[in-house]
């Protein structure tokens, strides 16, 4: 079947940006970047895009298709392309160095801000951890979901917070954040409340759930976030 696509373009230290359409003939199967991959091989080899893995792995693929973030390389064009034309456009609330190529750096400022690392208060081997009964069930299960985080800011991208609020640390560094928040082994607890309590910090988060739609690990950000805004409200009572 023949496909539309309708693709975001700039030209890096140039102002100003541009739309190109790229028609295409794609089989079942086919995924967004295979179709990148042939524009570029085939068609125009300025364009320029990211990716890595191909596998949804790496995270790095991440673009805006049909006004919502995704994985290019996940994404199949027959469907999208039997509804019209097949829309792309760079993540959001990131500047455009090149066509679909973003600027991570506020992203990764954003993730750096809650120091996404064990602190630990002495060095020595840790107890065998029962993790099942340092948390709730749920909990421990939005852990592991945590520790799925891929980076690739489709959160970030599509989040009505962050976009008008630049001090909003965003759903993947709350995700981050999270990884450490209830663990038993970590020794900055008041780091992290403090964090978490800080202009930009969870409680800045509008539960929008953007985050939870267009995750492609079904990490569940907004669910995090409203487990740690329960553990700081609960402690602020106590």
């Amino acid at each position: 079947m023949k496909a539309r696509f309708d693709i975001f373009r700039k030209k890096p230290g140039r102002r100003g940006e541009s739309r190109q359409i790229f028609e295409l003939e794609v089989a079942p199967g086919e995924v967004v970047l295979d179709a990148f991959h042939r524009i570029q091989e085939q068609i125009d080899p300025t364009f320029a895009y990211r990716y890595s893995c191909r596998g949804a792995i790496c995270g790095s693929c991440g673009v805006r298709i049909n006004g919502e973030a995704a994985l290019a390389c996940r994404t199949q064009v027959a469907p999208l392309a039997e509804e019209g034309v097949v829309v792309v456009d760079p993540l959001a609330n990131m500047a455009v160095v090149k066509d679909l190529v973003c600027d991570f750096s506020p992203f990764w400022d954003a993730y750096n801000r809650v120091r996404p690392f064990l602190e630990r208060r002495e060095e020595r081997h840790d107890e065998k951890l029962t993790w099942d009964d340092k948390m709730t069930p749920a909990q421990l299960d939005q852990l592991t979901r945590c520790v799925d985080c891929i980076k690739c800011a489709a959160c970030f991208s599509d989040c009505p917070k962050r976009e008008k609020d630049r001090d909003f640390i965003g759903p993947a560094a709350c995700v981050e954040l999270y990884r450490f928040f209830f663990d038993p082994r970590d020794g900055g607890r008041e780091k992290r409340v403090e964090t978490a309590r800080s202009p930009g910090g969870i409680f800045a988060c509008e539960n929008h759930a953007n985050c939870v739609k267009v995750c492609p690990k079904d990490v569940r950000p907004l669910r995090a976030i409203t487990f740690m805004k329960k553990s700081v409200s609960s402690e602020n009572d106590s």
